[in-house]
């Protein structure tokens, strides 16, 4: 009994220091690119962990950003969980130089995990693709130059515009926006894009970018589009947000005045002056949102839509009883491939049935999101025979033919055979010895004690040991602070709310602590952006709705009904005033303005914790 209770605990204590382990590697695919090339960025999280969490990306400086999408699979061997999931990013180069990216973090219970840093050398446009209006990265070759009906006007050598390719929509179909800038003037560098608000929808960055030249009754544009997947999550009609840019030009008068004597009135260090900074803005874009048809919408379905095929591999059709089969369920097609729902798989008797995760591979060729989604189920039968799998239906709705399609699978037929598996025989045997085996060897030698015996009392039991008692019932308290943790677990992968609300105070510190660092670097856009999202987020982590859905209008409303003091409502609304302020003026911010912010942050989020 000792030694099977010395060896539970040494067992127990071995499970609890188990650390599942993470790595992260991150890579690009290239080190040395120009201005006019982008580069492909990958970060790798895996481990055998079922929530692999997602790495926090730091400012990529002298780069601007679009998520490609990412990558994901999960695996279940020998009871052991191995996950990979794999975030793609296309970087476009700013300015020349030589930049660091990185490092790429994880904090995973307690501990950092770190990828990189990847350095990237961005060298100038070669000589064959500068002309004076900057408009060659694309061969004209490669593009028709599109002729244009209507003369820009004076003052319009750089104009952007928004649009979308459809104004009517169903719920989760997908709008593909388009934000276009014309360019026949030089810049002093890439300008920067500041994209639409738009809640009501989920949004896919579409890179890369397009550029081609368009001629227009004569003035020769470099045109350069931005596209986003929006994807409506509700019926209605929804407004999608001005578009803005900011650029600095060389002086928008130059090149287009009528008058030759212009150039001796610049004079002879013109082409030394400072470029002229300039702000450009889209008007708003609404849309209307159809909601999907109850005619003939089938009872399995869940909200898929698009254009999909689905199929099913299963790795044996014979197994023995008590065996693992796998069972992987594929949906391709085109569509918002991350919020496709799982089909439903019928019930066996006698099989039972594990979830083991899924995996999605997107891309966006031709800007539009499409890709696969794999479904991993696990069967144990536990009982000899055989079975049939299926049928196993599946449906979405098809907005080009405006109706539902409903899919179905073929049955399969699985034959369960019996375990080889013998049971083990018991094998008696004696112990004791018989009398010709025992001789007495000598009988003139014995052990002399050195030290005379100890002798214990009658009554001093084993069970009576305060030692091994301790031993004894330290277990119990592993498992039940294992069975605790493992209820902990289980409601944060359960219930959202209370995740997010649990995380959110953590969240939003870091953001804090973050902004205080760039604070330090006199970076004042780039802090008040924190600070808002640091405040944004945390408001919208403990109200558990979408971070895109609060607006400034909506957001005092919000607050007003979980009965916030107005005082606090006033500060929040105060401290959001600044951040928008810093986006347009920056110049006028100075350190303590930004110390004082930091500060008045730190001091509503502590107010609005003893309310939400």
């Amino acid at each position: 009994m000792k030694h099977i209770s010395i060896f539970l605990l040494f067992f127990l204590i071995s499970a609890i220091c188990y650390a599942e382990d993470i790595t992260i590697s991150a890579n690009a695919d290239r080190q040395e690119v120009t201005l006019d090339e982008q580069v492909t960025l990958t970060i790798t999280v895996s481990g055998n962990a079922s929530n692999i969490p997602k790495p926090d990306i730091p400012e990529l400086k002298g780069f601007t950003a679009y998520s490609s999408g990412r990558s994901q699979n999960l695996s279940i061997i020998n009871g052991q969980v191995s996950s990979s999931i794999s975030f793609t990013y296309i970087l476009v180069p700013n300015n020349t130089g030589e930049y660091v990216l990185g490092p790429f973090n994880i904090d995973y219970k307690g501990k950092t995990y770190s990828a990189g840093p990847v350095n990237i050398k961005v060298l100038p446009r070669s000589a064959q693709q500068q002309p004076q209006t900057q408009a060659s990265q694309i061969p004209p070759s490669s593009e028709s130059e599109e002729q244009g009906s209507v003369q820009p006007e004076r003052g319009k050598e750089l104009f952007i515009e928004a649009y979308v390719d459809k104004l009517r929509a169903y719920v989760n179909e997908q709008i593909t926006l388009t934000f276009a800038v014309y360019q026949a003037i030089n810049l002093f560098d890439n300008p920067v894009y500041s994209p639409p608000s738009a809640t009501g929808f989920w949004t896919e960055d579409m890179p890369p970018q397009r550029k081609y030249y368009k001629v227009i009754n004569g003035a020769r544009y470099l045109v350069t589009e931005i596209k986003t997947a929006l994807f409506a999550i509700g019926s209605g009609e929804f407004t999608i947000g001005p578009a803005k840019l900011e650029a600095t030009v060389e002086g928008i008068d130059r090149g287009f005045s009528n008058n030759p004597f212009d150039a001796f009135d610049q004079g002879p260090f013109s082409m030394f002056k400072r470029g002229k900074q300039v702000m450009l803005g889209t008007d708003p874009i609404k849309v209307e949102i159809m909601p999907l048809p109850e005619q003939n919408k089938p009872v399995n379905f869940k909200g898929d839509v698009g254009d999909f095929d689905v199929s099913l591999n299963i790795d044996k059709y014979t197994i023995e009883e008590n065996q693992p089969i796998s069972l992987k369920i594929k949906i391709k097609g085109k569509g918002n491939i991350k919020t496709i729902a799982s089909p439903i798989v019928p019930e066996i008797q006698d099989v039972k049935f594990y979830e083991s995760g899924s995996s999605e591979n997107i891309s966006k060729d031709n800007y539009v999101v499409q890709g696969e989604k794999i479904f991993e189920k696990m069967l144990i039968p536990k009982k000899e025979g055989s079975f049939t799998l299926g049928p196993i239906e599946y449906s979405y709705f098809d907005p080009v033919l405006k109706d539902y399609v409903q899919k179905r699978l073929h049955t399969v037929a699985i034959n369960v055979t019996k375990s080889k598996e013998e049971p083990v025989e018991k094998t008696a045997f004696t112990l004791s010895p018989s009398k010709e085996e025992v001789q007495i060897l000598k009988k003139d030698i014995a052990y002399i004690k050195i030290f005379p015996a100890q002798f214990r009392p009658k009554n001093d039991f084993l069970y009576k040991n305060k030692i091994f008692l301790l031993i004894n019932i330290f277990p119990l308290f592993i498992l039940a602070a294992l069975y605790l943790y493992e209820l902990y677990r289980n409601r944060l992968r359960t219930d959202i709310r209370y995740a997010r609300s649990l995380r959110a105070r953590g969240t939003a510190s870091k953001r804090l602590k973050g902004a205080k660092k760039i604070m330090h670097k006199n970076m004042v856009k780039e802090f008040y952006s924190e600070i808002y999202k640091a405040v944004i987020e945390y408001i919208a982590d403990k109200l558990n709705i979408p971070h895109a859905s609060i607006t400034k209008d909506s957001l005092e409303e919000r607050l007003r009904n979980i009965g916030i003091d107005k005082e606090v409502i006033e500060k929040v609304k105060m401290l959001f005033d600044d951040c928008d302020m810093a986006r347009f003026a920056s110049a006028r911010f100075t350190n303590d303005d930004m110390a004082r912010t930091l500060k008045e942050a730190g001091e509503v989020i502590n107010a609005l914790e003893r309310y939400i």
